[in-house]
């Protein structure tokens, strides 16, 4: 992402007689701590682009201007995921709008759905669809899925809680949903693939986001679930791998849902400048930079309205189902949100590997998260 944003504030720069913006970009890892020293030093930049399910603690320390007004005298502003529009918000009002986003999908090896009598031309639907390809693509040396179990559950699991109509939290940040039966369901699920039918790699309980990527890519696994980003690695890395695209499979009476991640963009409540900043995030968010920038590099654009381009249209087969993800994608919104990453770790660590049933797994993880968001 750091490429085309730094292309888009040259551009922008070179349409400016006054105004120029610097762009620092930081590492992730670092931005927390980068800007934490910046606010409480009083030097802000102007503009933030942070991940969005950070927004919600910045807006608890004040930290972020009130854009309220300039978001809704926006043409497109109905043309965001609501998802991504409602973490930018606190008290009804908008502080942090939309801007790269980074949704969750399920990637599937074509060859091996033909080879096993399946139709490449999509996914399984549903959670019996995704235990019944698993089981059916589990022959001649692969497995039928794959997925990151020592982390990442946050981006590729939770879409599962979500779509049996359950939820990390309560609708106020303070109670966690681990315990209930919706929960529980989505980990049984994934401890039936484990361990009752084998059809994921030895070892996948610990697996890394890239061990789980590789075990794609290397055709020792034929189905898993990752981010937008490696679509479009796959497509300009890996031309001759036949893969697919799809939604990531929901409860057989459920809704579709994806992990709505990726950046939002701010302007620091500290600025001194927010009239300047305003029209730069008008600029990132226009079609200049969503689709000449963004979308011709294979970052989603912020805006639904603008999937409908050249460069999205020669893969519409991806694509499509990139935006269908956008639109039912969501993150459970709390400032504590990174401190529930590791007992929802620990839990589904504990449950795929013997140790615990998904219900007592899940109901010591509620109890940690709660004295945490508490």
């Amino acid at each position: 992402m750091e490429a085309p944003v730094t292309a888009a504030v040259e551009q922008y720069n070179k349409q400016q007689d006054e105004v120029q913006v610097n762009a620092v970009v930081y590492p992730d890892s670092e931005l927390t701590d980068q800007l934490t020293l910046a606010i409480s030093s009083g030097e802000v930049p102007d503009i933030v682009s942070l991940d969005d399910i950070l927004a919600p603690y910045y807006n608890s320390i004040s930290a972020l201007s009130d854009v309220s007004e300039e978001f809704e005298a926006l043409d497109f502003k109905d043309a965001f995921s609501e998802g991504m529009v409602e973490l930018g918000q606190s008290d009804g009002k908008q502080y942090a709008i939309p801007f790269a986003p980074d949704v969750s999908v399920m990637f599937y090896n074509k060859e091996h759905f033909k080879a096993a009598g399946l139709d490449p031309s999509k996914g399984p639907e549903t959670w019996t669809e995704l235990v019944d390809y698993a089981q059916k693509l589990t022959r001649d040396g692969h497995y039928g899925y794959t997925y990151a179990g020592g982390g990442e559950q946050m981006f590729t699991f939770v879409p599962f809680i979500w779509s049996n109509g359950g939820d990390l939290l309560s609708e106020d940040g303070k109670t966690c949903l681990l315990n209930q039966p919706e929960a529980v369901e989505a980990l049984e699920l994934y401890n039936d693939l484990t361990n009752e039918y084998h059809v994921t790699p030895e070892g996948v309980t610990t697996y890394s986001w890239s061990e789980s990527q590789d075990a794609f890519l290397s055709g020792k696994a034929s189905m898993t679930i990752l981010g937008n980003s490696q679509l479009y690695t796959f497509l300009t890395e890996y031309p001759d791998f036949d893969f697919g695209v799809s939604l990531i499979p929901r409860s057989d009476d459920g809704e579709y849902s994806s992990f709505g991640g990726g950046d939002l963009i701010a302007i620091m409540d500290q600025s001194k400048h927010k009239e300047e900043a305003w029209d730069f995030v008008e600029y990132v968010l226009s079609e200049e930079v969503q689709v000449e920038l963004f979308a011709k590099n294979g970052l989603l654009p912020a805006r639904t309205d603008l999937f409908d381009n050249e460069y999205f249209n020669e893969k519409a087969e991806y694509y499509d189902v990139l935006k269908q993800a956008l639109e039912v994608s969501r993150a459970s919104k709390s400032e504590k949100y990174n401190e529930m990453n590791q007992p929802l770790v620990n839990a589904t660590q504990s449950c795929l590997m013997g140790k615990a049933t998904a219900k007592d797994a899940f109901h010591n993880a509620a109890k940690e998260i709660d004295d945490i968001m508490n």
